[in-house]
């Protein structure tokens, strides 16, 4: 299973996102050893300037709800912008 966990800002108002989210992904790394974690962002703003950005998970031999709690609490710890959507698919 992959985790997708994406999210609007505007990058004024969190200039170091980057920095905080691969931190945040190598510290679940640390955790689940497993863990394979990517972060991309779209190519150009929205309407209204923000830009989207999107944390992809393979879970593959990880357990989900497991991961789900600890990916929030890091979440918020790195103080990442919110509100995260997320979404889940299978290998078909």
């Amino acid at each position: 299973m992959k985790l997708f966990v994406y999210y609007k800002f505007l990058p004024l108002e969190h200039p170091d996102i980057k920095t905080r989210v691969q931190h945040m992904q190598m510290q679940l790394q640390h955790t689940f050893s497993t863990l394979h974690a990517q972060v991309m962002r779209r190519p150009k703003p929205d309407e209204l300037g923000q830009v989207t950005w999107m944390e992809i998970y393979d879970l593959s031999s990880i357990n989900f709800d497991e991961f789900s709690v600890e990916l929030e609490r890091a979440a918020h710890a790195a103080k990442l912008p919110q509100p995260r959507r997320t979404e889940q698919f299978l290998n078909c």
